[in-house]
C-alpha cells in the first residue's frame, strides 16, 4: 500500500510522512546514494551504465543531464570539493538551452546530422519524447559514442521542440517539457507559492490532455512519464501547496476545488487512504472558497464511509475552525465534540493524528476562554 506523502507518518510520530520516515523508506531509484559518483559521467555515458548494471533504474536521459548540469547548486558544490571533476567545455542543458536555433542546426549538422523541420515536426506528433525523436530521426548519431555526438544531438532535440512549440508551429508538450514545468513549479515554491501553483496548474493540463488519466493508474502514469519528480508525489505536493494558497487567496482555493475534483474523479479506485487525503483537502478547499456547506458535507462523508478513521473527524474539525461564527466558545466545542466522537468510536489511527492531544489543547482552549470571561 503506498503511503500519502502528506498521510501522518506509520511510525506514530505525529509528522506528515513526507517530513519524517519517507526519505528513509523511498527506494524508488530517483536518487543515487553516492551524489559523487552520480554526477560526474555525461548523460548518455551514464544511461549506458545505468543499463547494463541491468539495476532496475531507469532514468530518461535527459533527466540526468539536468542533474549534471554544471548550473545546479549540488553539482557546484561538488566542483568546489573536487575541482579535477570539472570537464572542460562540458555539454549541458544549460549551454545548449543558450544556443539560437540556428547554432543548435550548426552543431548537429557539425555532427552529421541534417536537420529538416517538417520532419521533425511530423515526428514530434507521433511520440512523446523529444529525445525518443532523436532516436528514431538520427539513430547513429544519438547512439554514438564519439565525444559529445549523442548529447549534443538528444539535448537538440529537446530544445527545438520547445522552441517549435513556443513559435505555436506545435501544440504538443514533450515529456522533457512537463519535465521542466514541474522542477520550475518546485523552484518557484520559495519565491512566490501562486506563481508555483498556476505553473503546476499548467502541468495538471497536460497531464490531462496527453496521458489518458481516467483510464489509467497513477503507477502506469508514473512509469509513462518517469521524470526528475514522480506523478505520484507531484500530485500530492501540488495539493498541499494549493492548500496552503487557498489561506490568503479565494481563487486559489477555487483553483484547488478545480483540481481535487479532477483528481478524485480520475483516480477514485486508488488506494482509500490516500484518496481520503485528497477528499479532505477538497472539503477544506471548498471552505475557503466560501462554500461551507459543501465542505461539510465531503467531510460528513468521510465519516460515514470511514467512522474509524481520522480522515473524516480531523478534517471536519478543520473545516469547522474556518466557518465564521460569532460564538468563539461554541465553535471550540463543535471542534471537540467531533475530536471525541472520534475517540469513543474509536477510530483505529488516532495516535497517527495525535488525537489525545488535540483532544487536550482544544479543552485547555475553552477553559483559558472561560476563565477570561
Amino acid at each position: 500500500m503506498k503511503i500519502g506523502r502528506n498521510a501522518p507518518c506509520p511510525c506514530g510520530s505525529g509528522k506528515k510522512y513526507k517530513k519524517c520516515c519517507l526519505d528513509k523508506d523511498q527506494q524508488t531509484g530517483r536518487s543515487h546514494p553516492n551524489k559523487d559518483d552520480f554526477i560526474q559521467p555525461p548523460p548518455q555515458e551514464l544511461d549506458r551504465k545505468i543499463r547494463q548494471e541491468d539495476s532496475g533504474i531507469q532514468i530518461r536521459p535527459y533527466v540526468i543531464a539536468k542533474m549534471c548540469d554544471p548550473t545546479e547548486k549540488h553539482v557546484q558544490e561538488l566542483f568546489l570539493r573536487h575541482p579535477e571533476r570539472k570537464r572542460r567545455n562540458p555539454i549541458s542543458v544549460s549551454q545548449i538551452r543558450s544556443l539560437s536555433t540556428e547554432q543548435l542546426i550548426a552543431k548537429l549538422s557539425e555532427r552529421g546530422v541534417r536537420y529538416d523541420q517538417e520532419q521533425f515536426l511530423d515526428m514530434c506528433e507521433k511520440e512523446g519524447s523529444a529525445w525518443d525523436v532523436a532516436e528514431k530521426l538520427w539513430p547513429k548519431q544519438i547512439k554514438s559514442f564519439e565525444k559529445d555526438v549523442s548529447d549534443v544531438t538528444g539535448l537538440s532535440a529537446c530544445m527545438l521542440w520547445q522552441r517549435l512549440y513556443d513559435e505555436k508551429k506545435l501544440s504538443k508538450v514533450s515529456v522533457e517539457m512537463l519535465d521542466d514545468w514541474m522542477e520550475k513549479g518546485y523552484k518557484q515554491l520559495d519565491k512566490d507559492r501562486f506563481e508555483a501553483c498556476s505553473i503546476w496548474m499548467r502541468v495538471w493540463e497536460t497531464f490531462k490532455a496527453d496521458y489518458d488519466l481516467a483510464n489509467r493508474s497513477i503507477d502506469e502514469i508514473d512509469a509513462q512519464f518517469n521524470g526528475s519528480q514522480s506523478f505520484f508525489n507531484w500530485c500530492q505536493d501540488f495539493e498541499m501547496e494549493l492548500i496552503n494558497a487557498s489561506i490568503d487567496s479565494k481563487e486559489f482555493a477555487e483553483l484547488g476545488v478545480t483540481y481535487l475534483k479532477e483528481f478524485l474523479a480520475c483516480f477514485a479506485d486508488e488506494d482509500a487512504i490516500f484518496i481520503n487525503q485528497f477528499k479532505s483537502s477538497l472539503g477544506e478547499c471548498y471552505c475557503r472558497s466560501g462554500d461551507q456547506e459543501a465542505g461539510e458535507k465531503v467531510m460528513r462523508e468521510l465519516i460515514r464511509q470511514y467512522p474509524d478513521r481520522m480522515a473524516g473527524y480531523i478534517g471536519m474539525e478543520m473545516v469547522l475552525s474556518i466557518k465564521k461564527m460569532s460564538d468563539e466558545a461554541l465553535t471550540l466545542e463543535e471542534r471537540l465534540k467531533i475530536l471525541e466522537g472520534a475517540k469513543k468510536i474509536p477510530v483505529i489511527d488516532g495516535k497517527d493524528y495525535d488525537l489525545d492531544r488535540r483532544i487536550f489543547d482544544l479543552k485547555k482552549e475553552i477553559a483559558n476562554l472561560e476563565a477570561k470571561r
